[in-house]
């Protein structure tokens, strides 16, 4: 009974207090103090890492203050609440990986179009229609240019433009990767711009997905047959309208 009772106050009390001791020990004298902060992107969209990089690196400097501060002392709660200021983030996780490192995976917003103001300016446009801070052109991510003042003053019409390219494949001869502008017409919907041909594409706002997919077919078309469009309707019921550069 005598011994049961040792091991039991070893195990219990005596081994976790040497333990507890031991940690103490080792974080007063600078053991357990950061000497790395890592970024890690979780799932960033292709095409916008020349965007994503001068944010990753401001992020990394605001980071920088926490080295040589104890790991085992750190409020992650108060790290994570400075870092939801930044706008570009949308999710992020940080943890301790010991005995060194501050883990944080960031998790960014992914642009959906580019805002064009007076004066050249760009702003990235996030979901539902908000807008990131002002970038410069080198920093742009490869997206389509949303074109007209009245985007520029109603969140609500961005936000249907994102709904509208979405609806549009991301892969194609009529796709995301092919469209250089979007322009609003009050009347008339919404109508894009082919980046190779110059083409205007009348998309409308609604039933979007199958038209796009008639704007694919009639482009692989007008590719193999070499003629030139200068406008391709697309909001008809069941057809598609195509003008040649040369028509009237």
């Amino acid at each position: 009974m005598k011994k049961l009772v040792l091991k039991l106050f070893l195990g219990f009390i005596v081994i976790p207090a040497a333990l507890v001791g031991t940690l103490y020990y080792l974080n007063e004298n600078g053991f357990f103090n950061i000497q790395k902060v890592e970024v890690v992107l979780e799932n960033p969209a292709a095409g916008q890492e020349h965007f994503l990089k001068p944010n990753v690196d401001a992020l990394e400097s605001l980071l920088v203050k926490y080295k040589g501060m104890s790991l085992w002392n750190i409020k992650l709660r108060s790290v994570s609440k400075e870092l939801q200021k930044q706008e570009w983030v949308e999710t992020l996780q940080i943890s301790r990986s010991w005995p060194t490192t501050l883990a944080i995976r960031v998790k960014p917003y992914e642009v959906k179009f580019l805002y064009m103001a007076k004066g050249g300016k760009l702003t990235p446009i996030i979901k539902d229609g908000k807008f990131l801070d002002v970038i410069e052109a080198k920093q742009a991510p490869d997206v389509a240019i949303l074109d007209g003042d009245a985007f520029g003053k109603k969140q609500e019409l961005r936000k249907k433009a994102i709904d509208v390219i979405e609806q549009i494949p991301a892969q194609g001869s009529f796709s995301r990767k092919t469209i250089s502008e979007v322009r609003y017409d009050n009347k008339e919907g919404f109508w894009m711009t082919l980046i190779k041909t110059g083409t205007q594409v009348k998309i409308g706002e609604d039933q979007v997905a199958l038209k796009a997919a008639r704007v694919s077919r009639v482009v692989d078309y007008l590719e193999t047959k070499q003629f030139d469009a200068r406008v391709i309707d697309a909001d008809l019921s069941k057809k598609v309208l195509v003008r040649l550069r040369k028509d009237p």
